[in-house]
């Protein structure tokens, strides 16, 4: 008995049903994009800053509120991950202290 087609069959079968289509960008991305990029170090300590205080203040409004998406009532956190690429994407820096900690 010959396994090679089956195997062939079930790894095209898997491969097929792991892809997806690219995901189309939400309308918060796209404002997110289109806020230029830093220039200089300065200004990109600025905006990770600015960036991780949107970050924590929309993670503590999600949270507080109860936003849920359609599937299973789960909060929806796709502003929370929005704003967390675009701090990857500038190498932010890490939180150091959490917003909510006494200093």
């Amino acid at each position: 008995m010959d396994l090679k087609p089956l195997t062939t069959l079930l790894l095209a079968t898997l491969l097929t049903a792991c892809t997806s289509p690219p995901k189309e960008k939400t309308e918060y991305e796209k404002q997110l994009d289109a806020v230029a990029m830093p220039t200089n170090e300065a200004d990109r300590l600025l905006q990770c800053k600015n960036l991780s205080d949107m970050y924590w203040l929309e993670l503590m409004d999600e949270g507080s509120q109860g936003k849920t998406s359609s599937w299973l009532n789960l909060p929806d956190y796709s502003r929370t991950i929005a704003i967390k690429k675009r701090r990857d994407a500038m190498n932010c820096p890490r939180l150091g202290k959490h917003p909510w900690l006494p200093q």
